[in-house]
């Protein structure tokens, strides 16, 4: 495929930012959720919460193969507290992953600045409760 996946995780924040660009193979999915299960798992044990914020702006929508093993790799590595925001530039890209992410902390965003707005007052929401 001619495209990647992958994360990084902001030192202070702990968020965790994932970056895609063009289309990626199922095999490429598979690992990067292997990567950032490893990577979540030391979130959790740390007792952080796991924010994280993708940018799909960069990348396409994907083969039906690639989209299964999206939803597989989420279902697998996230929980109800997670807050997963996603920025896109594609209303097919919001929809493939509305279908695909089923869990229930997610929301959509056409900027950077939104997205990242949601997970910060969330964050704050969370450590008052």
């Amino acid at each position: 495929m001619d495209g990647d996946i992958g994360f990084e995780i902001e030192p202070d924040s702990g968020l965790f930012l994932v970056h895609c660009r063009g289309m990626w193979s199922p095999r490429q999915a598979d690992a990067h959720f292997a990567a950032m299960a490893k990577a979540i798992e030391a979130t959790r044990a740390a007792r952080r919460p796991v924010r994280v914020l993708v940018d799909l702006r960069g990348s396409r929508v994907q083969s039906q193969t690639t989209s299964q093993a999206m939803a597989e790799g989420n279902t697998r590595i996230h929980r109800r507290a997670d807050r997963i925001a996603f920025v896109y530039d594609s209303a097919l890209q919001a929809l493939q992953v509305k279908r695909d992410v089923t869990t229930p902390r997610i929301a959509f965003f056409e900027s950077m600045e939104e997205a990242r707005h949601w997970i910060d007052v969330g964050e704050a929401q969370s450590a008052t409760e």
